[in-house]
């Protein structure tokens, strides 16, 4: 009996031992900014400073500028979107916003693939940039237990370790740097210090001839299928928000002309955001139905892709979501700015 609670004992101290060095192993990396998402430090330093967030996935990273808002808007914003962004990992991040912060109004992006998006087929990358964003081992545990399968929980814990060895090998050489100049050298700042979150990217040529138009004319379909687990977590931001009195505005941001006439049943997809735009009594603006997106958005200088913006076409853009703002908040009627609906917009870009 001694000899088993010996080896009991060993094996509890061994598996102690192991977790105290894997959690220092990974300080580096969650305390780091070594990674394009690793804002942290950013917002901690906005804490309680902030009026107006903006929320979603790549979509909404790469094509509203903060900075811009803040100034035609008089207002302090902050985008804390990132790619792949799960709806639980939206919540989970605007909730801690709005906790430490007068938070007046949210805008949630809201885009064709918001809420059709399957997590078990999709996979974790998304809630692996929010888990590197959190402040504490208490919050990443509270996350961890949510966002992930204990089938990932091998693949989240790989990867992690990953980019631990990483951030340890940057730090070690910021030491030797350190050492060998006689100072201190910085961390490698992330650019949302100047973004306020949010990420440019370059901009590639999507022009369409006439002929490429008509080829790709919906030629093809999306799932416009909401899944359940994604509508749990945007009724729990919805009430979030209502709860605080936050005025909540759902946008859809611009994609390229390819991405709209290849797609046949993009009205059935976005007529059911418009019912939950009812459903909760919020605002909601579609920019793709902009009747100005033409004369805006330049095929080849304002997109990354089918389906993101570039720096020069968010910079456009963001300016075009203020104004529209100010006219609504000025008490203008602004749906004579939008078409109906994506056929007429086809119409459009077909003529």
């Amino acid at each position: 009996m001694n000899n088993f609670k010996k080896v009991l004992l060993h094996s509890l101290l061994l598996i102690l031992f192991v977790v105290i060095l894997l959690v220092l192993f990974m300080v580096p990396y969650f305390h780091g900014e070594y990674y394009f998402y690793q804002d942290y430090r950013v917002r901690q330093s906005l804490s309680g400073k902030l009026d107006t967030l903006i929320i979603g996935s790549s979509h909404a990273s790469r094509s509203v500028k903060p900075t811009i808002l803040n100034e035609e808007l008089n207002i302090n914003s902050y985008n804390i979107s990132s790619p792949v962004m799960s709806m639980y990992g939206r919540y989970f991040m605007l909730e801690k916003e709005i906790k430490r912060n007068p938070i007046k109004t949210v805008f949630i992006e809201i885009s064709f693939n918001a809420l059709t998006l399957d997590r078990k087929k999709l996979g974790f990358e998304g809630d692996i940039y929010v888990l590197g964003r959190l402040d504490n081992t208490f919050e990443r545990l509270e996350f961890f237990k949510n966002a992930f399968t204990v089938d990932e929980y091998k693949d989240i814990f790989s990867d992690t370790i990953r980019r631990s060895k990483v951030s340890l090998e940057k730090d070690m050489v910021n030491m030797f740097k350190s050492l060998k100049n006689g100072k201190k050298e910085p961390n490698q700042s992330i650019v949302q210090y100047e973004t306020l979150g949010y990420l440019a990217v370059p901009s590639n040529n999507l022009s369409m001839t006439a002929e490429h138009k008509k080829k790709a004319l919906n030629s093809t379909s999306i799932d416009i299928e909401i899944k359940e687990d994604n509508l749990e977590y945007f009724d729990a931001m919805m009430k979030l928000c209502q709860d605080n009195g936050i005025r909540v505005i759902l946008i859809v941001t611009p994609v390229a002309e390819r991405m709209i006439l290849s797609n046949r049943n993009l009205d059935g997809l976005f007529s059911q955001y418009i019912e939950l735009a009812h459903k909760y009594n919020c605002e909601y603006y579609d920019f793709n139905l902009d009747k100005k997106a033409s004369e805006l958005y330049f095929q080849k200088t304002s997109f990354y892709d089918n389906i993101h913006m570039s720096d020069q076409g968010a910079e456009i853009f963001s300016k075009r979501l203020a104004e529209i703002i100010k006219k609504v908040n000025d008490g203008e009627d602004c749906s004579k700015e939008f078409y109906n609906s994506y056929d007429e917009v086809k119409d459009y870009i077909m003529d």
